[in-house]
């Protein structure tokens, strides 16, 4: 008894990591595993090449630096009266475009419903109604969205979850958690197809649940007045806000798209996290590629020289009030970090706006406790204030950091491979009981216990 008492704890590690590494290869082999880690985070990667090698690219061919400019269209955009005025009629025009072509949810005069039956164990009925004879131009309109061909036909059906679905012989019983029976394994998935099932029925869409689809042009239509008011908490300075800007600035920025990343991979579809690695990579492709082709100058170049320096590509980088951090820190890690920046006047845009705003909207679009989409939220507009505290970006900045972040968010959720089609596919898998494609991460390595429920974003 005591040897057992002993091993066990050992013994849950090893079945664990083995559980963790069949899961995550999830029927693949490495190979597929490696490439699809490639094809999610190759653009990140190719990001950080392009931005490291910067700085060896002569001198003489590259284009002239914007010192005034942005200057100029921040005070304009947020500070004058009738360019504010400009600025929020083009940003109530553009959100209702916006919203209307792209996220509003879509009408059909076709409608499919499945019915649970909710008193009879391991089955569900799906049952199809009649459809609109108005099928000339939106024909396709609902079965894009619920093509759940499986399960619909001109009578009643019934689907039986399949015996031993989620069984995989790779995968060893957990020390310390109790191996749910088949027959519970049944019930808790038609428990589950049923809430699905309602949810369709519901929305008429295959979003996530408690999905903020209309975050993106809420967020972009209230810029222009939470930029206004982060700018003006950015006085006075003290050494208290010094540390929590650098802590949103530095730590944050680098550890929420990290913390991110693995809560999707965790806890929502098979190909979030794929997505989310692309559209953050590309962004920030296109942000620093722009900062190469027209470079514009930071607040701190102003306010150390005045406007009417001229920049030049011999100027090293300058970590403005991240100072006062090392300083505080007694450290000059910054200082030194900054100086040796292979890109010095990449004010337009601003990268840190972008990755925190792509964060949010991916959050904000899965997420399924309220508080997690308003800590993001949060997250971006502390972001916001700590670029402008620390005198690194202006507002404009970060407003076109945003509009990066909106473009291609639009474009991946939008398009034929993107995120409609990952949460079709998703659910659509669970209903036809495919455990390898709609199970998460956590709910594979969790399988056949009751803690795989917590890791299901459909429950």
């Amino acid at each position: 008894m005591s040897y057992l008492v002993v091993v066990r704890p050992f013994l849950f590690l090893y079945h664990l990591l083995t559980r963790i590494v069949w899961s995550g290869l999830n029927k693949r082999t490495i190979w597929h595993l490696v490439l699809d880690f490639a094809i999610g985070f190759g653009p990140v990667f190719l990001w950080l090449l392009i931005f490291k090698n910067a700085g060896i690219i002569p001198h003489s061919i590259r284009p002239p630096i914007h010192v005034k400019l942005p200057a100029i269209m921040d005070h304009y955009l947020f500070s004058n009266m009738v360019g504010g005025l400009f600025t929020i009629v083009c940003l109530l025009t553009f959100n209702y475009l916006l919203y209307v072509k792209y996220y509003r949810p879509k009408q059909s005069h076709t409608l499919n419903k499945y019915l649970p039956i909710l008193n009879k164990r391991e089955s569900i009925e799906i049952v199809q109604e009649s459809r609109s004879s108005e099928s000339s131009s939106t024909e396709s309109d609902l079965e894009e969205q619920f093509e759940l061909d499986l399960f619909t036909s001109p009578t009643a059906t019934v689907v039986d979850p399949l015996p031993s679905f989620q069984s995989d012989e790779n995968i060893p019983p957990l020390e310390f958690f109790h191996t749910l029976t088949q027959e519970e394994i049944a019930n808790n998935e038609t428990e589950t197809n049923a809430k699905i099932i309602d949810h369709l029925k519901l929305t008429h869409s295959y979003h996530p649940r408690n999905c903020w689809y209309f975050a993106p042009p809420l967020l972009f239509l209230l810029s222009w007045g939470l930029l206004n008011i982060d700018y003006w908490f950015k006085d006075p300075i003290t050494k208290h806000k010094d540390l929590l800007a650098w802590v949103l600035y530095v730590i944050c920025h680098i550890t929420v798209p990290i913390v991110t990343a693995v809560w999707l991979y965790v806890f929502h579809a098979p190909g979030a996290l794929k997505l989310y690695g692309i559209t953050l990579g590309i962004q920030n492709i296109c942000g620093v590629l722009t900062h190469l082709v027209f470079p514009n100058a930071p607040p701190w170049f102003i306010h150390m020289y005045g406007a009417n320096k001229e920049a030049n590509y011999e100027m090293q980088g300058y970590a403005a009030g991240l100072i006062r951090v090392d300083i505080a820190l007694g450290t000059h890690l910054h200082t030194e970090g900054f100086h040796a920046s292979p890109i010095v006047f990449g004010a337009i845009p601003s990268l840190h706006s972008a990755m925190a705003v792509m964060t949010f909207f991916f959050v904000s679009y899965y997420a399924r406790w309220t508080v997690v989409k308003v800590a993001s939220f949060c997250f971006v507009a502390f972001q916001w204030w700590a670029t402008i505290y620390l005198d690194h970006h202006w507002r404009v900045d970060l407003l076109i950091g945003l509009i990066y972040a909106l473009f291609w968010f639009t474009i991946v959720k939008n398009v034929r491979f993107g995120l409609n089609r990952v949460d079709e596919e998703f659910i659509k898998s669970r209903l036809r009981f495919n455990f390898e494609k709609g199970s998460t991460m956590g709910m594979r390595v969790f399988r056949n216990t009751r803690l795989q429920k917590f890791f299901d974003p459909l429950e």
